[in-house]
């Protein structure tokens, strides 16, 4: 819903590519050993890691809505004393640290965390929250942007990410219309988006289309759709699914909806292009309309529904998406500043993510709070002087707590960028923080001499990173 701008290159260092197993197991034992030594001599507590994701900035109008709030959680001892404030926290050239599969507590179902703009990309917004980002976002929906994608093309600000991605390339420019789409009169333009996404995406994470995002609030985009141009819009969808089955089949294609039809009066359901035209439901829901204050103001909003029963909140949200046999996403969240620092609403959000996790019907597959400093920071929770404090802290804290059920995404075995797998390693220091470290799962080595495999270097690399993360915390 708010606006965003183009994303920014980070700046990463180089790291060998060609290590054995036998070294890179000494290196990171060596450094667990030391965490261990010095936790037992001096205990300092360090929150669980939480997963994360980025985004960059996208141009709209439109007035978000959002739906859900509840109390936060106790502040942890390892971050900083204003959460909001990335400056206090982790700034460093660390490279961010892919996040590990994990499992929820309960169900076994596991979700991608994510994150947009601001530090997303980069890894500082996943060290402030300790845990690397599952997930980023990113927008391509204005002019020639809808073709050349920067923000994943060569020097763009999530080109590095290999991660899963969320992306957003509109679909239709200024005096476009749904009748022509419908007909075919943009297809060559999809094609030739659809093909550079592929071929800039390749061998990276999944990638998760949002064609026509939030096509139901009026005022905003180009692709808005009242109800005389349903039918058409129907049409047009089929004929981009297409497209993107046959140019970019590994893609996944989210029918993503704002949270409420404002200035359209659309229900979507009625614009479902049907079984197997989309992969996920994906909803934006922003604090605000009416603004969640308290936990019991949240819990109550959850089942909300509108005119004929069109859902509101992310229980009805959920139920919608198990009708039509996909899961859910949130593509779009966050608080705003001009409604007030609500922590109770990002505690329930981040519950509620964790309490429904999953890849079935219904089951929310990922999230991706929106962190860009448009609209003088309206949205943002780790800023410098973030509006919102208090629910920064909020967020932070329950991360932390709901930890077990983040996941990376399985297509691709790092969230790091292509730029931080050429990192080089740096030494253990003789002192850490934790012992927790030392417990972290690693993949069956064979011979200790064997060339690692890219992958192995990954794996290991990141648990080095890890631990070197929390030395340099303590």
């Amino acid at each position: 819903m708010p606006k965003h701008r183009q994303p920014t290159p980070a700046t990463r260092r180089a790291r060998p590519a060609l290590v054995t197993l036998g070294a890179l197991t000494l290196l990171c034992t060596a450094t667990g050993v030391a965490l261990a030594a010095t936790n037992a001599a001096e205990p300092s507590p360090i929150p669980s890691t939480v997963a994360t994701t980025v985004a960059p900035t996208r141009d709209a109008t439109e007035q978000p809505t959002a739906t859900t709030t509840s109390a936060p959680t106790s502040n942890q001892t390892d971050t900083p004393a204003n959460p909001a404030n990335p400056a206090t926290s982790a700034t460093s050239a660390t490279p961010a640290t892919p996040a590990t599969p994990r499992t929820q507590a309960g169900d076994g179902q596991t979700w991608l965390s994510g994150a947009s703009g601001d530090g997303a990309a980069d890894g500082t917004l996943g060290r402030w929250r300790s845990d690397p980002v599952g997930i980023v976002g990113t927008w391509a929906d204005q002019g020639d942007n809808q073709t050349q994608l920067y923000a994943i093309a060569p020097g763009g600000e999530v080109a590095d990410f290999n991660g899963a991605i969320d992306i957003a390339p509109g679909g239709l420019l200024e005096g476009d219309t749904w009748a022509a789409a419908a007909t075919g009169s943009y297809d060559d333009r999809w094609r030739q988006s659809l093909t550079r996404m592929a071929a800039l995406r390749a061998g990276k994470g999944t990638t998760y289309i949002r064609p026509f995002h939030e096509f139901n609030l009026g005022g905003a985009y180009p692709w808005a759709v009242t109800p005389d141009q349903a039918s058409d819009f129907t049409t047009a969808w089929k004929r981009y699914r297409a497209i993107q089955q046959h140019v970019f089949p590994d893609a996944k294609l989210v029918y993503g909806v704002n949270v409420t039809s404002s200035g359209t009066d659309l229900d979507w359901r009625t614009t479902w292009p049907g079984a197997g035209q989309a992969d996920v439901l994906g909803v934006d829901s922003y604090n605000g309309w009416p603004t969640i204050t308290t936990a019991a103001e949240f819990d109550k909003q959850l089942d909300a529904r509108g005119a004929d029963g069109i859902p509101v909140g992310l229980n009805a949200y959920s139920d919608q998406a198990k009708t039509w046999g996909v899961p859910l996403a949130v593509p779009e969240w966050s608080g705003r500043a001009e409604m007030g620092d609500e922590p109770a609403y990002v505690t329930g959000m981040v519950d509620w993510f964790a309490e429904h996790a999953g890849h079935g019907p219904g089951q929310l597959v990922y999230e991706i709070l929106f962190n860009a400093p448009q609209d003088d920071g309206n949205f943002q929770l780790f800023a410098d002087d973030s509006r919102m404090p208090a629910s920064a802290q909020a967020y932070v804290d329950a991360v932390a707590s709901t930890e077990a059920g983040r996941a990376a995404d399985d297509s691709s075995s790092s969230g790091e960028s292509t730029a931080e797998q050429n990192e080089d390693p740096q030494p253990a220091p003789s002192t850490a923080g934790t012992a927790t470290a030392t417990t972290e799962p690693s993949r069956p080595m064979k011979d200790a001499d064997t060339p690692a495999s890219q992958a192995d270097v990954d794996e290991l690399v990141a648990r080095l990173d890890v631990l070197l993360d929390r030395l340099e915390q303590t």
